[in-house]
C-alpha cells in the first residue's frame, strides 16, 4: 500500500502489521473478544489509544509476592457518545502475565463503564488509571496490557517486564 500526501503540512501515519478478516459474521461481542485475544497473545504493540504501563510489586513473604499492573489511559483521543446528558464509552482493560518462555500464566479483564458528566470529563484531563493485582511468586515475568474502547476503533497494546527477586 502506498500513500502520497499532496498537501504540505503536518501529516501522521499509523500502520499495523496486518489485517485479519472475520471468518464468519460475528456479533460485536465476539469481534471484541477476538480482537482483544489476538492482541493479548501477540507481542506487537499498538498505540491507537495513549496508554502507559507501569508495574509495582512487593513481597508478602519469602515465597509470595503481589504484582500490580497500572494502566494509565489518556482520554483525550477517545470518542464519547452523548446519551442522556452523559458522555458514554466503555474501556476493556486486560492485563496478563507470561513466564520468561512466553507461556501464559494468568490474565484479568476489567470493563470500565464510563458515564461521565461534562464536568467530570473535564476534571479527568490527566486521564484515568486502572489497577490490576496478581498474587505470584518471585521470578521473571512478561506483562502484556491490552486496552480497547467500546466501539473497537481505538486499541492499545503494551509490553513490559518485571523481575521479582
Amino acid at each position: 500500500l502506498k500513500v502520497t500526501v499532496k498537501a504540505s503540512g503536518v501529516a501522521s501515519v499509523q500502520a499495523r502489521r496486518g489485517y485479519y478478516a472475520a471468518k464468519h459474521s460475528e456479533s460485536e461481542a465476539e469481534t471484541a473478544k477476538r480482537q482483544i485475544e489476538d492482541a493479548l497473545f501477540s507481542r506487537d504493540e499498538m498505540h491507537d489509544l495513549p496508554v502507559d504501563l507501569h508495574t509495582q510489586f512487593f513481597k508478602t513473604s519469602d515465597v509470595d509476592a503481589k504484582l500490580t499492573v497500572l494502566a494509565h489511559v489518556d482520554l483525550h483521543g477517545m470518542h464519547f457518545e452523548k446519551v442522556d446528558g452523559r458522555n458514554r464509552n466503555d474501556l476493556t482493560v486486560v492485563s496478563a502475565l507470561f513466564d520468561r518462555n512466553g507461556n501464559f500464566i494468568v490474565g484479568r479483564q476489567k470493563v470500565l463503564e464510563m458515564r461521565l458528566r461534562d464536568e467530570t470529563l473535564g476534571k479527568l484531563s490527566s486521564g484515568i488509571t486502572v489497577r490490576t493485582s496478581f498474587d505470584t511468586k518471585p521470578g521473571s515475568y512478561f506483562v502484556r496490557l491490552v486496552v480497547r474502547d467500546a466501539n473497537g476503533q481505538l486499541m492499545a497494546a503494551e509490553n513490559g517486564s518485571v523481575e521479582i527477586p
